[in-house]
């Protein structure tokens, strides 16, 4: 069991805590937060409680999409983060994850850090333009597509490329996006260009 009730958390969502790996730098630890669980679960509408696995449900879609992300696109690189598998801690149930990181080995920033910093640049047309690509060639369901999760960095398959950590697989109590290739594509184009308008909107003026 890894101890991570006295760790600090290094990223912190509404839903997860994000701790370092305590034996391997280059992986993280995603724990679903106590707050969460009561809120979401124990006092969340009940039909959310008809999920076998409980408040890890999460876990078990974005484990699946992954899978499957690889298997649709032809066991290519995904532009999913890379799921490693599930770990117990002191705190609940783990998922384990790789690190995407930058050249000097920080956390990636994400998607809407990396342009208020850099503004949006003809390089960060290029990534999305790829980075999309590659969501539908993988045929990726992309559920919580927006600038805060995708990252732009590298890993262990490579990069600096955008790579989307959170938010994927299907939501939907009647699997819609699973069922149909060209049916998510189109989702996904609309979620897509939302995210790409508002990214320029919101990066700074030159």
């Amino acid at each position: 069991m890894f101890r991570l009730a006295q760790a600090e958390p290094i990223a912190t969502g509404h839903v997860r805590e994000v701790y370092q790996h305590p034996d391997d730098p280059d992986l993280l630890i995603k724990v679903i937060s106590t707050a969460s669980i009561a809120e979401r679960w124990d006092n969340g509408p009940w039909i959310r409680r008809l999920a076998r696995s409980g408040p890890y449900k999460d876990f078990v879609r974005e484990f699946r999409e992954y899978v499957t992300s690889i298997h649709k696109g032809d066991y290519a690189t995904s532009p999913l983060a890379r799921v490693v598998g599930i770990e117990m801690t002191d705190i609940g149930l783990g998922q384990v994850v790789e690190k995407v990181r930058t050249p000097d080995g920080r956390l990636a920033p994400t998607l809407h850090a990396w342009v208020q910093a850099e503004g949006f640049t003809d390089r960060t047309r290029a990534a999305l333009e790829e980075f999309y690509a590659r969501l539908l060639a993988h045929d990726v369901i992309a559920a919580d597509l927006h600038a805060w999760n995708v990252v732009y960095g590298e890993d262990s398959r490579g990069g600096p490329r955008l790579i989307m950590i959170d938010g994927f697989g299907e939501k939907n109590l009647i699997p819609h996006c699973s069922m149909s290739r060209s049916h998510n594509a189109s989702r996904t184009k609309k979620k897509y260009e939302r995210m790409l308008a508002r990214t320029r909107a919101e990066a700074p003026k030159p």
